[in-house]
């Protein structure tokens, strides 16, 4: 598709939900989530919330992008264009007497399609949830009893594994480096009456920590196998679970 057939303000357009991506272009790119605030369409500049993980000029950072999300016929893509942080602003009003930290990007058009898995690690809070189950070994494991999801993205899941469920050890504790397991999730936003959704995926273990704890050790599951619906589902719970936290600590500064 011609990049001129994106239209910059109905994409980018004030309360539309963002990602910064650091290095698109690197083996291991970043991607941080926002919201934009405001648009000056004849200068190309959005002023955006400063995401969780703050980015300024000084950030260390090769390229940056801004991106978002297009919902096509068939299938959803992603689109972005080239930016540079023009301005940080501590204190950016919002509606009646809140505040927020603001990024002002100068972008560059036009407006690209683009193919990114940035990871961006969601840590799971009191609202947004993921119940899962592992397969390992021909068992199920499940969330709660058997393991917990510590953080997610949309390259891999982040999970502690307590070393003895009751007074029994955890099967789970003889994970191996390369083991592939199936995995399921659904995934909770707990304001609403019923799950976002549920997926499969298959995951690779790429890290174990048997020593963070006396009680407890640590795995790095990487994501291997995920089909476009899924992934766009996921990125998009990841995505609105950090724009409503953004959102909720906007209304305490």
């Amino acid at each position: 598709m011609n990049p001129m057939k994106f239209d910059i303000k109905k994409i980018f357009a004030p309360g539309k939900g963002v990602d910064l991506v650091c290095n698109m272009h690197a083996p291991a790119p970043t991607s941080r989530s926002s919201i934009i605030f405001d648009a000056d369409y004849s200068n190309n500049t959005l002023t955006i919330a400063q995401p969780f993980v703050p980015v300024s000029p000084e950030s260390g950072y090769d390229t940056l992008h801004v991106t978002s999300v297009v919902p096509g016929r068939h299938q959803h893509m992603r689109v972005g264009m080239a930016c540079r942080v023009q301005k940080c602003i501590d204190r950016y009003p919002l509606a009646g007497s809140a505040v927020s930290k603001a990024l002002v990007l100068h972008c560059d058009l036009p407006v690209f399609e683009t193919n990114i898995r940035a990871a961006f690690r969601l840590p799971l809070g009191s609202r947004h949830l993921v119940r899962a189950k592992l397969l390992f070994r021909e068992t199920d494991y499940y969330t709660a009893a058997d393991f917990k999801i510590l953080d997610i993205s949309f390259a891999g899941v982040g999970i502690m594994i307590p070393k003895k469920v009751k007074t029994r050890t955890n099967p789970l504790t003889r994970l191996e480096h390369h083991d592939v397991l199936p995995m399921g999730l659904v995934l909770v936003d707990t304001k609403e009456a019923h799950p976002v959704g549920a997926l499969a995926l298959t995951v690779q273990v790429k890290r174990i920590h048997t020593d963070h704890s006396k009680t407890h050790l640590l795995a790095g599951l990487e994501i291997i196998r995920i089909t476009r619906d899924n992934e766009t589902l996921l990125n998009k719970f990841i995505h609105d679970a950090q724009i409503a936290e953004l959102k909720r600590l906007s209304t305490l500064r």
